[in-house]
């Protein structure tokens, strides 16, 4: 009986802190899977929509998805590895990303590459958006 009153106080310990959970962390976990489902998808018209307003200000829909398709890589999967929040309303997620890149001119192939990238994630109106980092852009 005492090994049941124990397992039960695991449990009900194990739901307590996971209802303590800010949900808005959640919401970023959604929202940064949701992004990164659409480049995989190629539907950069959708992913856009996840950049920052300050970002989307600089840049149109049609010269993010140009930029976006002319890549070398094919990304192939994608999952949070962790995240680190400074504040509330600002996160950086580290994802394990696998893609293939495609050797310029055919030659060499494709290769698939297991990676690890960083965003920066804020939340603004209670919306978490994805913001690039300018040198990490090539612009042509």
């Amino acid at each position: 009986m005492n090994k049941i009153k124990i397992i039960l106080l695991i449990l009900s310990t194990v739901m307590l802190l996971s209802a303590c959970e800010d949900p808005e962390k959640g919401k970023l976990d959604s929202r940064a899977m949701e992004y990164w489902r659409y480049k995989i998808n190629k539907d950069f018209d959708k992913a856009y929509e996840y950049l920052s307003p300050g970002w989307r200000s600089t840049e149109s829909k049609e010269t993010f998805a140009r930029r976006m398709s002319l890549s070398v890589v094919k990304w192939l999967s994608v999952k949070i590895k962790e995240k680190i929040c400074s504040e509330k309303d600002l996160c950086v997620v580290v994802f394990e990303i696998v893609y293939e890149y495609r050797f310029k001119g055919g030659v060499g192939g494709e290769i698939q590459v297991p990676s690890e990238v960083k965003e920066t994630w804020m939340m603004k109106g209670n919306v978490w958006y994805h913001v690039p980092i300018q040198s990490n852009i090539k612009q042509k």
